[in-house]
């Protein structure tokens, strides 16, 4: 089964096939769910709750679902400019994001060594889900950016 789709889905690739999207009705889906899960974690911040920090990797993540649910739903117009930059948006989103994870640790080992610390281990949940956000987030900000430069 696994390789069924897999062997289909590289075949539609070879076709020429684009990356199929969700349709733009999804976009206020994952908007809500964003939104929804950032007010759950700022109640689960608030409020003193029993195993808040289950919850609050939870409410992350789903924050998480909802912004990559946002980046994949498509634009209410979506043509082939708009393709084009939203490939051109991913670029650019890849290759800041992974600058900022190559260069963020280390700026933080600096920081500490200037102030006399001794360097922190990067904390691998919070590393993740900034990883994730900022991709999510230097996406959306790209093609926003080249959608208004059209």
């Amino acid at each position: 089964m696994k390789t069924s789709f897999l062997k289909s889905f590289c075949e539609y690739e070879k076709k020429g096939g684009a990356f199929p999207f969700i349709s733009y009705k999804f976009k206020w889906i994952g908007f809500i769910i964003a939104i929804t899960a950032v007010a759950a974690l700022l109640s689960v911040k608030i409020l003193e709750i029993l195993q808040a920090e289950f919850y609050k990797q939870l409410f992350l993540h789903v924050i998480l679902i909802g912004l990559f649910i946002v980046v994949i739903a498509k634009d209410k117009n979506e043509d082939e400019r708009i393709n084009k930059l939203r490939y051109r948006a991913f670029a650019f989103a890849f290759v800041l994001g992974t600058a900022m994870i190559l260069l963020m640790p280390l700026a933080a080992m600096c920081l500490d060594a200037l102030a006399g610390r001794l360097p922190l281990e990067w904390e691998q949940d919070q590393s993740i889900f900034f990883i994730m956000s900022s991709f999510l987030f230097y996406y959306l900000m790209y093609f926003q950016i080249f959608k208004r430069q059209l």
